[in-house]
């Protein structure tokens, strides 16, 4: 027992020696910051090590012509060390007044040569490295665009169009400086001072020490204190700028409502304070660069002295040719042209790497949603009926395209939705629940139900919008998620709630979806949706520019516009969010019996919280709260009495009121 207590005793007062006391709360406080520090320096590392791979990754498929950029880079400079030395040379031997011109031959011929080349070499490495970073900017937008495409709805319910407009403006701009002024400079940089350093060395080795020493301060010692007082400025400026983005962009998308409530005045000044900040950190960013470029010239005429006084002790020392003080001394300052651009370089790679994290955030936030919706839709498609579902999965299934499937099965094809269930969060309430319906050429279904009840998401899960959380959707026995991407959008023509007009011509507008259409199929098209009289009046026609969201047609009218687009689109099933939206009572009649016509061979999804027309419906579908409460025709729905027939006689209710009220002002 003995021994035991002593080795306790002897740890006690280990534990307690001066020494190795256990840290205070201020001690340990201090050891948290320091930690938290460290860690957050540590995964900063981390996500700009992932980012920096990732825009490497960009210029891996122009390798080639990156390495001829660069080539080009540093072979531009060094003409210029050429023409400054055999310019120097040239000065020293001709004043030394040789016998004979000829004498002279070689460096003047020398001097014009690299005099020429200079300025062919610097258009060619413009030329390319200009060439590469649009090819760079090229890639990098379809990258981000397709990620954005594949999950923009769920994204645009996280972020604010603002947000996502600075990352796709700024930010994208932001990377352009990849090439030219992050990865460049430091490759011309370190050939220039390899092949300076040779060369004075060549000559004598303390004068390649003094160059290398110099250049290795001015290249590296200065841009690292640069980046180090501008760091927190540069960031600042990053997420000021976003920030300006989104305040201007809820600017001008509710420019309407913030002049109807007086309030535009301070949302002006709001944007003139964000954009003081930025200013003020720019002229700071501004006198840095300024302070940085004095520095860098003052390193240049330090390092000529040093080299000059160098070239004197050696000349006087017999170790070199009195005639080559002139050719070393310029080369030197030569070599200062390549080094130059570092601390430029060195912060805008900090401004890049801020731009990159944002853009790849982004793209990585939209890419996941895309692929949740797309696994869970394969998961719910392997629990599914395993005998359609090996149906549908023959030979090449994969490859299916709906245009084929269409085809193969002509005015026979089914579109089947069974036990749709879809949800906007993991978390989150159920918005769909179970809900199954068929669509066919010549069937009319319309959904109902108050707002909120989940009829916009059925449409936006059929258009492959939104994940889904459960059930499928068949196009004659084949998963929607099994065709070649970008197919099913082939199958329906769409007309939402809030239409996007384009600040482009009327008939371009219509055109959207079918660029090729024909002049008659387009007021064709226009007609079926009574707007084409309004477009024919326009000052130039269909040419008419309708300005910005259409701002120069009424809201029925860029309604009616949406469901001309739709129609001249000529898919075999069209869905409807809404479509009476802006529309009068005579307008909305008059649109009803033109569908009538036109939808006459088509499969109609007809999504409204307005009764009126339903009559004429195969079947209709009441949700409430995302599940199907009722369903049937409209005679037997109100038979039922039930939730529909409750609605019903609701909105009949509020038009006699209106009409009273109207006769009574009359």
């Amino acid at each position: 027992m003995k021994p035991r207590r002593c080795k306790a005793t002897f740890v006690k007062a280990k534990v307690r020696l001066p020494g190795r006391e256990r840290p205070g709360r201020r001690q340990r406080r201090v050891l948290g910051r320091a930690s938290l520090r460290i860690a957050r320096r540590t995964e900063t590392r981390g996500a700009h090590g992932g980012s920096w791979r990732r825009l490497l990754g960009f210029l891996r498929p122009y390798k080639g012509r990156l390495a001829l950029a660069a080539l080009l880079g540093f072979a531009t400079v060094a003409a210029n060390v050429g023409l400054m030395g055999t310019s120097g040379y040239l000065i020293a031997k001709a004043a030394l007044r040789p016998e004979t011109v000829l004498l002279l031959f070689v460096p003047i011929v020398g001097v014009r040569f690299f005099g020429i080349s200079r300025g062919v070499l610097r258009y060619l490495e413009r030329l390319a490295s200009h060439d590469l970073t649009f090819r760079i900017l090229q890639r990098i937008r379809v990258w981000l665009y397709e990620r954005l495409e594949r999950g923009g709805v769920t994204l645009l319910e996280r972020r604010s169009g603002g947000d996502v407009l600075g990352v796709m403006m700024s930010d994208v701009e932001q990377l352009q400086n990849l090439y030219l002024r992050v990865i460049a400079p430091p490759i011309a940089a370190a050939l220039t001072a390899l092949l300076g350093t040779a060369l004075l060395a060549a000559f004598d080795p303390y004068l390649g020490a003094i160059l290398g020493g110099m250049l290795l301060v001015a290249g590296v010692g200065l841009p690292w204190i640069n980046v180090r007082a501008g760091r927190r400025k540069g960031r600042e400026l990053a997420a000021g700028r976003g920030r300006l983005y989104a305040e201007t962009a809820d600017l001008l998308a509710g420019l309407t409502e913030a002049a109807i409530f007086g309030r535009t005045r301070d949302r002006i000044d709001r944007i003139a304070a964000g954009q003081a900040r930025l200013d003020r950190l720019q002229s700071g960013l501004n006198r840095l660069g300024a302070f940085t470029n004095g520095a860098m010239l003052a390193l240049a005429h330090v390092t000529l002295w040093l080299v000059l006084l160098c070239a004197a002790w050696l000349t006087a020392n017999g170790r070199l040719e009195g005639l080559y003080i002139p050719a070393v001394a310029m080369i030197a300052l030569a070599c200062f042209e390549a080094v130059t651009p570092l601390p430029a370089a060195f912060q805008e790679l900090g401004h890049t790497m801020e731009s990159a994290e944002r853009l790849f955030a982004m793209a990585d936030e939209a890419e996941a949603a895309g692929e949740r919706g797309l696994c869970k839709a394969r998961a719910a498609t392997v629990d599914a009926d395993r005998e359609t579902a090996a149906a549908s999965r023959g030979p090449a299934a994969s490859q299916r395209a709906v245009p084929a499937l269409l085809e193969a099965a002509g005015s026979d094809w089914a579109l089947q939705v069974r036990a749709l269930s879809c949800r906007y969060g993991p978390d989150a309430p159920y918005a769909l629940r179970d809900l199954s319906l068929t669509l066919r050429p010549g069937r009319r279904i319309a959904v109902v139900g108050p707002s909120g009840a989940g009829k916009s998401t059925l449409l936006q899960c059929l258009l492959g919008l939104r994940e889904i959380d459960g059930g499928s959707i068949r196009l004659n026995g084949c998963d929607l998620k099994e065709t070649q991407e970008g197919d099913a959008s082939l199958l329906f023509g769409y007309v939402s709630q809030r239409v996007q007009v384009f600040n482009a011509s009327a008939a371009d507008n219509i055109r959207l979806g079918r660029p090729d259409a024909s002049d008659e199929d387009m007021r064709r098209a226009a007609h079926q949706a009574l707007i084409g009289d309004k477009l024919s009046a326009l000052p130039e026609g269909y040419g008419t520019v309708i300005g910005e969201w259409g701002a120069s047609l009424s809201g029925g009218e860029r309604q009616r516009l949406a469901l001309a687009r739709a129609l001249l689109l000529d898919a075999p099933a069209i869905l409807f969010d809404e479509p009476e939206t802006g529309l009068d009572a005579l307008t909305a009649r008059a649109f009803e019996d033109n569908m009538e016509a036109a939808l006459k061979d088509k499969a109609v999804l007809w999504a409204t919280h307005r009764l009126s027309g339903l009559a004429r419906m195969d079947e209709i579908l009441v949700l409430d709260q995302g599940s199907v409460r009722e369903r049937g025709t409209h005679a037997e729905l109100l038979r039922e009495r039930g939730l529909y027939w409750r609605m019903w006689r609701l909105e009949r209710e509020q038009d006699w009121q209106e009409e009273a009220a109207h006769i009574a002002t009359a």
